[in-house]
Parts: structure tokens; C-alpha cells; sequence
């Protein structure tokens, strides 16, 4: 047992008397007595429970636990409110601040012992720490800008989700979202927020808090919307979200910028599968030829490099297939039909096309693909 758990209490007496109990049960102790030196305790190290009193001489146990609810290193960690208040508006109180038990003091040693345990071992379940098998990570780059790249990769979400599979969908670009134009989110600013960590805190926990799960079941990480002149990733903080978002899924799709960023290379490089989408045209072959000798540079040996078709349009004498692989090198593993119809009503509807026209022949093409990456996986 090596976890560490922060009790805030101002008492002195009923500090000690915590921290004993715990300690003799192989806990790491560390203490505060006011809301300030409780910061500065989770400045130095995100403790993995806060045992927390609702009345602090500096600022109340409620605001604390708002701020920390607030905060994305601290927003998963378990709290454990302690108060000599017990009336049920109270209690009340205490779990709307955020409180994910509210004990009345005095706390006999054995409860607190068995809540402590009781707040450790869901945190364990909610990381995902007990997964039998590894994730898969699938990068999906565009030849170009507007190809359908993100529809793409949205569809292929919520096919794996309908077959039972935990599918995230990330942006993984600090600036020009579309997942949350395209599925009707309400909030983008997840990659912004998380990249102004420190790599070290970007994990599992505080990833989670910044999740958005859509009615199709697909969950959700976006970028924020327009353009950030001065947001950029640094790559060992990509490398640290995408080893945070392999335990939480079972299949992670990263929607990455159709140009060279150090991001896009660490994406690459964490990838079992790269998907490079393009249209069957002399320009979609040549911007596709570029970009597949870019991801090829950077990609694992044991990585699969695939191509999808997207038909954004008809046309009357498309590339086909066996030119592209010859001159790629990379197997076409299926072909998106023209949809116009079906992807303005999926995003007027902010919804995925298998979800707002499932009996679509675009919609049949998406699940086709996604069966095809599904037989590729380690679950599979």
C-alpha cells in the first residue's frame, strides 16, 4: 500500500487521530490545516484521497472542494468530507460541492478505514487499471484539409461503441476544432485546458474529468473552436494524453492536422494504426503520396498503414485503387460513397450519419471500415 492521502482538518487533536488510524493501515500521510497549505500539498503532488473538513479557518471546505472539483489534476482525485454538521441539508451541501462521502464526525476508525478503501478501489475501477488487454491507438490524417477526416473518424466511433467497444474520439490539435460543431457539444476547450499542464499531471484521472460522452455513446475529447495563435503542444505532453487515454478506452482515434506538427509525430509514432484518408484524384494522390512518406517516417514497424477513400463527390474517372497502393504502398482498406444529403442532416442533428441515417449506404461503408480496424485489434 503506497498511496497518498492529504487530511485537511484544523483540529489538532483529530488530525492526529486520522492520520494515526491510517497510517497504521500502510497509507502515506501528509497534513493541513488550512486551505492554503492544502494547496500547496497538491502543488507539490496530486494525493490520491482528500479527507477534507468543512470548516477551515482560511476558506470553507465547501469552496475547497468546488475549487478542487474545478481543477483538472485534482477533479477525479476521491474526497472524504468530514463535518460536525449532520443535518441532511448538510450532507446535501457537502455532496453537491463535489464530496464523494460525507461522514459526521466523530468517524469510528474502522469506518474510516473502510471508506478510505471503498474510495481507492472505485478510483482503481474508474482508471482502468485492471484492463486485460491494450488499447488501440488508430490515427486518422487527411490528405488535406476538408477531405472528411473527422466524419470519418466520427462514424468509426460510434460503429465501435454499437459493438461494445470503449471508443474515444480525440482532436489532438490545441486550435480549429470540429467535433464540437459537428456532434452539438457544448464545450471545446478540452485539449487547451489539459495542455497547459505539466506532463506529469496529465493522467487518467484529470484526462476523465474533460471526457464528453455523446448520445451515440461515443465519448468525446475536443478541440476548442478558432484559431490560438499561441497554443502549441509539446510532445512529451502528447505522449503523456495519449498514454492517459489507452486506460480509458479500448480503441482510441486521434483526429490529427493534415501537416507536420511535433504532436502529429508523437501521435504517429504511439499509433497501431494509421489511417490516411483521401480522395481518389491526381491532387488527393499526390498531397496523400506526401503525406503517407511523412507518416511512414515516423510510424512503429509493427504499425498497419491504411488508406480509406472518401468520395466526396462523383466522378467520372476517379484514381482506383491499385494506383494508389502502388504508388503509396499502403493497402486501401475501404471507400466512403458520396453523402452530401446524409452529413448535412448528421450535423444539422449533431449526430454521427450510422446514428441520423443508419440505413445509409454511407452509413453501411462506416461500419464496413470499422468492422475491417475491429478484426485488426488486440480485443478482436
Amino acid at each position: 500500500m503506497n498511496e497518498r492521502i492529504l487530511v485537511v482538518e484544523d483540529e489538532r487533536q483529530m488530525l492526529r487521530l486520522l492520520g494515526m488510524t491510517l497510517e497504521k493501515e500502510g497509507y502515506r500521510i501528509v497534513a493541513a490545516q488550512t486551505a492554503a497549505a492544502a494547496r500547496a500539498q497538491i502543488q507539490a503532488a496530486v494525493p490520491d484521497v482528500v479527507i477534507l473538513d468543512v470548516m477551515l479557518p482560511d476558506t470553507s471546505g465547501l469552496d475547497l472542494c468546488r475549487e478542487l472539483r474545478q481543477h483538472p489534476a485534482t477533479s477525479a482525485v476521491p474526497i472524504l468530507m468530514l463535518s460536525a454538521m449532520g443535518q441532511v441539508s448538510d450532507k446535501v451541501a457537502g455532496l453537491k460541492a463535489g464530496a464523494d462521502e460525507y461522514v459526521v464526525k466523530p468517524i469510528d476508525s474502522v469506518e474510516l478505514v473502510a471508506r478510505v478503501g471503498s474510495l481507492l478501489e472505485r478510483s482503481r475501477r474508474l482508471r482502468g487499471q485492471a484492463r486485460a488487454e491494450p488499447a488501440t491507438v488508430v490515427s486518422f490524417l487527411g490528405s488535406k484539409g476538408g477531405v472528411g477526416t473527422t466524419t470519418t473518424l466520427v462514424n468509426v466511433a460510434a460503429c465501435l461503441t454499437l459493438e461494445g467497444k470503449r471508443a474515444i474520439a480525440v482532436e489532438l490539435r490545441p486550435e480549429l476544432g470540429q467535433l464540437q460543431t459537428l456532434l452539438g457539444l457544448s464545450t471545446g476547450d478540452s485539449t487547451r485546458t489539459l495542455f497547459s499542464l505539466e506532463p506529469a499531471r496529465i493522467q487518467s484521472t484529470s484526462v476523465s474529468a474533460w471526457i464528453v460522452r455523446h448520445s451515440s455513446g461515443v465519448q468525446v475529447l475536443p478541440a476548442p473552436l478558432g484559431i490560438q495563435p499561441d497554443a502549441h503542444f509539446e510532445p512529451a505532453q502528447a505522449m503523456a494524453l495519449v498514454a492517459a487515454l489507452k486506460e480509458l478506452a479500448d480503441v482510441v482515434l486521434l483526429d490529427l492536422p493534415p501537416c507536420p506538427r511535433p504532436e502529429t509525430e508523437v501521435a504517429i509514432a504511439s499509433s497501431d494504426i494509421v489511417l490516411l484518408n483521401m480522395e481518389p484524384t491526381r491532387l488527393g494522390l499526390e498531397s496523400a503520396a506526401a503525406l503517407a512518406a511523412y507518416a511512414k517516417a515516423h510510424a512503429r514497424p509493427a504499425a498497419k498503414l491504411l488508406v480509406v477513400i472518401i468520395n466526396r463527390a462523383p466522378l467520372a474517372t476517379p484514381v482506383g485503387v491499385r494506383q494508389i497502393e502502388e504508388r503509396l504502398g499502403w493497402v486501401v482498406v475501404g471507400g466512403i460513397p458520396p453523402a452530401p444529403d446524409e452529413c448535412a442532416r448528421a450535423q444539422q442533428l449533431g449526430a454521427p450519419v450510422v446514428q441520423a441515417a443508419p440505413d445509409s449506404t454511407a452509413s453501411q461503408a462506416f461500419k464496413a471500415l470499422a468492422q475491417g480496424l475491429l478484426r485488426l485489434t488486440p480485443q478482436a
